[in-house]
């Protein structure tokens, strides 16, 4: 005898995994996981659901499914936790939902005074993006809940959240706070420290949230009801608060969402086939279909055949090419595009995918530079990313030692997969004139770019950049030159609108043909130190600068004995930066050394 399988199961095995339905609780956990992270993945169908973005926390201790947002709607950050328990019988997946002010948001003032001082640390959003690792931040900024459950394997899913309408709470003795002019009081007693509109803080988050099940699977909503009862408070709470909830369900047939409800009678009980509630006809969790959605998840399937275009990123080491990328994806986030970066490093390490948002589609190809070892395995690469994410734009960074040259050998073979838009050069405005007369790979890098900038210009005096522009003109009369600080400048300056602008000489042509030099030709070689132990920072600066012009490039991540915790170490000939890692989930100490006759110009064993 065949067994069949309910509509429900259809539509949730290709979400979640079908042995994670034989657990009711850990599918349900999953599936508010895979409802949120797939409906983020297209920019037009994120952009449409209400979102900015999110990004998965993933540190040892948190669990699956704990992750930051943030939505148009609003400018702070929601903060989503799994909880190990709920009030509710077990197979119920609960999520405590959180809310972390932008320093700068008028609702700031609405928190509490303690909420107000952390959210004006430095360190405050970087905190955020780990929140679930600073258990002191939570109930600062718990706002309400998220509960989604599957009642039976027959069954479909439910989602639901519970918000007070007012959260907030009364200081009997009043609070002083320490300033620098001394103690003031902040709070007066019996005044309020905290009172937010807790609800409408949650709505906006659970309203996506919805919509993006719905897209997800494909299906409106067949229940819909609405309860509230007196809040639960502490003396200390307002009261007189109201305590509401909103519950879907999906694929239910009409079926009871069984034990997980409140006992308080439904104000709004809704089924498929009468009228949409008033009160609630416009919710965008109506319409699973997505209209005026520019991009879906198969583009190809609505006609869509729009390529993306593709950037060659390029510049010698230390000239910022990192830094300007991640200011490139800023602003087409914002413009609701999707950028996918494949990166090189040269050296058995990759640190800047590290640096870069981990929501950002980065592929590292195998070990060595980009032109020794990319080659065969770009297709492979793009390839995937266009069936995964089918993004607008693919940026290829390559390492500073590659020669372009030997990218754009293969460029004409995928012109089926994208469109060429630009080799972008960055150049050190300190350094490029020492790279310009001893390497010839910086030369090339120069002669087949389209967009030139000059970075660190902030760093360079005017007659130092003057006297660089004019080599430039030497070897590329016909680049455009931008002068940068810190790699910001917007692509609108560099490509025009909407990448109207055509680059100014053939792809490749003839003077490709001709430049074949490599970091081998340079002399240029890598050496890679695993770390055990903390190091002292004077040590290693003297024995970075011992090596002089010889050393190119020093980068890892290092611990020292004179700080607290792993720190970000950077180094290039006129500059050093060293920052607290912000990445939680690495535990790898390492530096790579890029220069010339490294086993004489730095100790490979130093300690």
């Amino acid at each position: 005898m065949c067994e069949t399988s309910s509509t429900a199961n259809v539509s949730l095995t290709a979400l979640v995994p079908p042995s994670a339905l034989e657990t009711p609780r850990e599918a349900a956990f999953e599936l508010v996981r895979a409802a949120l992270v797939r409906s983020n993945q297209i920019p037009g169908v994120r952009h449409r659901l209400g979102w900015c973005g999110i990004h998965e926390v993933v540190t040892p201790d948190a669990r699956p499914g704990t992750l930051t947002a943030r939505l148009n709607a609003m400018p702070g950050v929601y903060g989503l936790l799994p909880l190990d328990s709920c009030p509710s019988p077990d197979p119920k997946a609960c999520f405590s939902l959180c809310y972390f002010p932008a320093p700068d948001e008028a609702l700031l003032e609405s928190f509490s005074i303690q909420a107000g001082i952390e959210a004006l640390k430095p360190d405050f959003m970087d905190k955020v993006r780990t929140f679930s690792r600073h258990p002191h931040l939570l109930p600062l900024f718990h706002m309400g809940f998220i509960e989604a459950w599957i009642p039976s394997k027959e069954a479909g899913p439910f989602l639901a959240m519970a918000a007070k309408d007012r959260l907030g709470w009364v200081s009997e003795t009043g609070i002083i706070v320490n300033t620098p002019n001394g103690e003031i009081e902040a709070v007066a007693p019996g005044e309020n420290d905290q009172d937010l509109a807790a609800l409408d803080i949650v709505m906006p988050f659970f309203r996506a949230l919805a919509a993006s099940f719905s897209y997800t699977l494909s299906a409106a909503p067949d229940q819909f009801y609405t309860q509230k009862r007196t809040a639960v408070l502490p003396s200390l709470l307002c009261h007189g608060s109201l305590e509401h909830r909103l519950t879907l369900g999906y694929f239910t047939d009409g079926a009871d969402p069984g034990a997980f409800d409140w006992e308080e009678p439904k104000e709004i009980a809704w089924r498929q086939g009468n009228p949409l509630p008033e009160s609630h006809k416009n919710e965008p969790w109506w319409r699973p279909d997505l209209p005026g959605a520019k991009n879906s998840l198969d583009k190809r399937a609505m006609g869509i055949t729009d390529k993306p275009r593709f950037i060659l990123l390029t510049g010698f080491l230390g000239a910022g090419k990192t830094t300007f990328l991640d200011t490139f994806i800023q602003a087409q986030t914002a413009n609701n595009s999707f950028v996918a970066v494949v990166q090189n490093e040269i050296g058995k390490k990759g640190l800047d995918a590290r640096l870069l948002d981990e929501t950002y589609a980065v592929t590292q190809m195998d070990e060595g530079c980009v032109c020794c070892s990319l080659a065969g395995n770009l297709r492979t690469a793009l390839s995937d990313i266009m069936d995964r994410f089918q993004p607008d734009f693919v940026v290829l960074e390559t390492t500073g030692l590659a020669n372009p040259a030997n990218i754009l050998r293969e460029i004409d073979d995928l012109s089926d997969l994208l469109t060429f838009a630009s080799v972008t050069t960055l150049m050190d405005s300190l350094a490029g004139e020492r790279a310009l007369d001893r390497f010839e790979v910086a030369r090339d890098q120069v002669r087949l770019a389209d967009v030139i900038l000059l970075n660190k210009c902030d760093l360079a005096r005017p007659d130092t950049i003057e006297h660089l522009e004019q080599r430039i003109r030497g070897l590329n009369p016909v680049a455009a030159i931008h002068r940068t600080s810190h790699g910001d400048i917007h692509p609108a300056a560099l490509y025009g609108i909407n990448f109207r602008n055509p680059p100014k000489r053939p792809l490749f042509g003839s003077l490709g043909t001709g430049l074949k030099a490599t970091h081998q030709d340079d002399r240029i070689e890598t050496r890679l130190m695993e770390l055990t132990a903390p190091l002292d920072k004077n040590t290693l600066i003297t024995a970075i600068e011992a090596g002089g012009e010889k050393i190119l490039r020093v980068k890892g991540i290092v611990e020292f004995n004179t700080e607290q915790g792993p720190m970000v170490f950077q180094y290039a000939p006129g500059t050093c930066n060293i920052s607290p890692l912000q990445a939680t989930d690495t535990h790898e100490r390492f530096l790579v050394i890029i220069g010339q006759d490294l086993d004489r110009s730095f100790n490979q064993n130093f300690e």
